[in-house]
């Protein structure tokens, strides 16, 4: 059985967090993009449709540089944004 995932953070809270919520945005106005903790240096980037019923629309195996005790690495952050807008931008419009 596969858990369904659905978003940590609240769209309409900038203040959003989660134990396991490591990073989080929003793209377009319309998809949540969160990076949820899944290990001391593992990660998962998961791409939801808010304009969909929050509807998961893909996931992405990632790394944690340094474990993310303090926050992101930004070197990740640069990474898991151009991994979404490379997704986002090859849906069908």
């Amino acid at each position: 059985m596969i858990d369904k995932v659905t978003p940590l953070a609240n769209w309409d809270d900038d203040q959003s967090s989660h134990p396991e919520l490591v990073w989080w945005s929003r793209l377009d106005n319309k998809y949540q993009i969160e990076v949820h903790r899944k290990g001391a240096r593992v990660a998962k980037l998961v791409i939801f449709d808010h304009g969909d019923n929050d509807k998961m629309l893909k996931s992405f195996d990632v790394g944690l540089s340094y474990g993310a005790i303090f926050g992101p690495d930004t070197d990740d952050v640069s990474t898991w944004q151009a991994m979404a807008i490379e997704f986002v931008d090859s849906l069908p419009k």
